[in-house]
């Protein structure tokens, strides 16, 4: 009964390093979109209608680092940080299952 579950564990395992394998456009940050005026003072943004300004905020080696995006590549940023953070779920997950298969082992193997 045991091999049996630690089997489908197996599994299953392999089931998620395969999706985890198939994210190869993984981005890690927030992309933040705020406004902010051109300093024209006959454009609207002088009377509050900002421009749409967008970056994708990530830390590196404990520092924040922040990245212009334009209109053009907010789509394939924002595909890159939801693919992040399902890498992150599947990891999650990868690690669940080994703590499991680890702890069915016993302290032997």
């Amino acid at each position: 009964m045991k091999r049996k579950k630690n089997e489908e564990m197996m599994k299953r395992r392999e089931k998620l390093m395969g999706e985890l394998s198939g994210l190869s456009g993984i981005v890690r940050g927030s992309l933040v979109e705020t406004g902010k005026k051109c300093g024209r003072k006959e454009c609207e943004c002088s009377s509050g209608k900002l421009h749409p300004h967008r970056y994708l905020s990530t830390g590196t080696k404990g520092k924040n680092k922040v990245v212009y995006v334009s209109e053009k590549e907010r789509n394939v940023f924002a595909q890159g940080v939801k693919a992040y953070e399902k890498a992150w779920k599947l990891i999650c997950q990868i690690s669940e299952i080994n703590i499991r298969l680890i702890k069915e082992a016993g302290p032997n193997e």
